[in-house]
């Protein structure tokens, strides 16, 4: 599986990870009419507004084949008011290629490329009811803000998860793994 900086020849194929994994998260937790709000043209112009952004940006998980088969986006904390500097956007895994360790794989390169840009903390919001909230708390993320999302007049509880320093991201993992 490589991971990588996506190009904007990927929108289409980021985009189709997108609304697969939108439906089958949140089928049963959010209503058929908001589900559908989420296409692949309105992810299509997404992902390449985010790829060709200076600040912000798009890795990509692949195989070997050239599908791909994941994605994370991130870049400046977009609320504007919190202290958080990074956020990761969203991160989207087919349902066929998690548990392989590639959500955290796509983590670490968003991570990096943040340090990188200088940014060395980092947010990620979710939904109240998301049930891969868990991968976020196994990440070493702690639930630092709620607020409630409204979505055209569905109302629902959102959750941030954060990270004050991205350089202590995986150190809980690696040394779970005996990796120091």
């Amino acid at each position: 599986m490589l991971i990588r900086e996506a190009k904007l020849s990927d929108a289409a194929g980021i985009a189709r990870v997108n609304v697969d994994t939108w439906n089958s998260t949140y089928h049963g937790i959010l209503p058929p009419h908001q589900l559908a709000l989420v296409t692949v043209p309105d992810r299509v112009r997404y992902a390449r507004e985010v790829i060709s952004s200076p600040d912000k940006g798009i890795v990509v998980a692949e195989t070997e084949n050239g599908r791909i088969v994941g994605f994370s986006a991130f870049g400046p904390e977009r609320v504007g008011n919190l202290p958080f500097k990074g956020e990761l956007y969203v991160i989207y895994v087919l349902k066929a290629f998690q548990r392989k360790g590639i959500g955290t794989r796509l983590v670490a390169a968003a991570r990096n490329r943040l340090m990188e840009m200088g940014i060395h903390s980092l947010m990620v919001w979710a939904l109240h009811d998301n049930p891969y909230q868990r991968f976020y708390q196994s990440l070493g993320g702690a639930i630092v803000y709620t607020r409630t999302l409204e979505i055209e007049g569905f109302k629902t509880l959102e959750r941030a998860y954060g990270w004050w320093d991205t350089a202590a991201i995986f150190q809980e993992e690696m040394y779970r793994n005996h990796m120091l």
